[in-house]
């Protein structure tokens, strides 16, 4: 499991989700604090200042109505100010209202006027923006409020801090592992969140596929090894012949040795580099249409020069299919030339219908077989059985130092099909091919 439980995140959860329904209720009540009257309550609210303030006005004579007023303004929070009543629209019934000593609410909610006299008009507001802030900043309400709206800016602020800091430090783990790969393939990378599962996995799979190449090239390596110290004991002890005085017959017995080895040397390089350069996928993998009896055909006329009397039997309903030519051609080359190779007079290839899209071919001998406990084995690069069940071939493509079953292992990966080794109804070795007709 890439993630872990942590207690902390559900407690965070459920902080956050608390802070928000208080925010919501400080707000509320932060609604409840503003002023919010009806309008018969802001008249009446309204109605006891203009009557004040018409007292003192009508004391005074109209001349100095503007200055006397300029005086109480500085009384109040909300402006004040002598208007004409035919310059302000208001409904027909506050007239009414006015003509009794009431105030009424303009066209603005902010707004309310008093009858000074028959046309003139005081008028009141607007309200809030009378309101000063620090008498605002004085409620306790507010000052929640605002607190509340900036702690959770905080807190956020905070977690994406650690947040970074925890990036910061996974990230420098993996820049440390995978150097740490690139000299040891299997290295044990860092277990981490979620979010960085996908980069991790892809690690873990390079990792993997690292290591198998290494252990694949040094196998190959190994194995060379192996093949190159014979042939080349034989060749320096001829050389060592040579230089000694011998007859003529001597000396060309001993170079006719030499070239066999180095023959034989060439034939190993060949093999191994035909198994290194199918170890990866090929840089480009074939596609194209193959008439089968054709190329069945084709195939067992060049086996052995067409001296092994191999036969051909050929059963299906569609005569084409699709693959890489040069893979079909090394795969199918190479069980022909190991069952000529094992068998003592038959050889026999067969192609089959088997299911929708596959195609099986059949590669059969007289030969000894091969032992269930060796089945799997002789797919291995390098393997190779006794002299008598020797799985490998003569030809260039390697059998012969028991790379010509790992060879063609490896192509059919590539060409996405499968081969198993069972015992064969001539009494030999069995090889089936499963191949699709269409590449996937």
């Amino acid at each position: 499991m890439w993630t872990r439980f942590k207690p902390g995140r559900g407690l965070l959860v459920a902080l956050c989700a608390g802070w928000a329904m208080l925010v919501i209720w400080l707000i509320w009540l932060s609604a409840l604090g503003a002023i919010h009257v009806s309008e018969y309550s802001f008249r009446r609210l309204l109605g006891g200042p203009g009557y004040l303030v018409a007292q003192h006005l009508r004391a005074l004579p109209p001349a100095q109505r503007e200055a006397g007023l300029q005086a109480l303004q500085r009384q109040f929070q909300f402006p004040l100010s002598l208007v004409a009543r035919d310059d302000v629209d208001l409904a027909p019934e506050s007239d009414v209202m006015l003509a009794n000593g009431l105030a009424v609410q303009g066209s603005s909610e902010e707004i309310a006027y008093y009858a000074l006299d028959e046309k003139t008009l005081i008028q009141m507001g607007p309200m809030w923006g009378s309101a000063a802030m620090e008498d605002v900043m004085r409620q306790p309400v507010f000052l929640l409020a605002g607190g509340a709206c900036f702690i959770p800016l905080l807190l956020l602020s905070l977690f994406m801090w650690q947040r970074r800091r925890q990036r910061e430090r996974a990230m420098a783990a993996l820049i440390h592992t995978i150097g740490d790969m690139a000299r040891t393939p299997a290295t044990v990378l860092q277990v981490v969140d979620a979010e960085w599962a996908p980069l991790v996995e892809a690690l873990r799979q390079h990792a993997r596929q690292v290591g198998a190449m290494a252990e694949r090239h040094k196998e190959v390596s190994q194995a060379v090894s192996h093949e190159l110290r014979t042939p080349l004991a034989r060749m320096r002890f001829a050389l060592a012949l040579l230089g000694r005085d011998a007859d003529q017959d001597t000396r060309v017995r001993l170079q006719q040795r030499l070239l066999r080895d180095v023959g034989q040397l060439e034939g190993l390089v060949r093999a191994s580099l035909a198994f290194a350069r199918l170890a990866d996928a090929p840089a480009v993998i074939g596609h194209e249409r193959i008439a089968l009896r054709a190329w069945l055909e084709e195939e067992v006329a060049a086996l052995d020069g067409g001296r092994c009397g191999a036969t051909l039997a050929v059963t299906v309903e569609d005569d084409e299919f699709y693959g890489d030519r040069s893979l079909l051609h090394l795969v199918l080359r190479n069980l022909l030339d190991n069952a000529a190779r094992h068998g003592h007079s038959q050889v026999r290839l067969e192609a089959h219908d088997h299911g929708a899209g596959q195609l099986l071919l059949q590669v059969d001998d007289d030969g000894p077989g091969i032992a269930y406990e060796d089945q799997e084995r002789i797919f291995e690069p390098f393997v190779r059985l006794s002299a008598e069940q020797d799985s490998g071939s003569e030809n260039d493509a390697g059998g012969s130092f028991g790379l010509g079953l790992a060879l063609v292992k490896r192509a059919l990966h590539w060409q996405q099909g499968e081969i198993q080794v069972s015992r064969s109804p001539l009494g030999g070795a069995r090889f089936s091919v499963m191949l699709p007709r269409r590449r996937l």
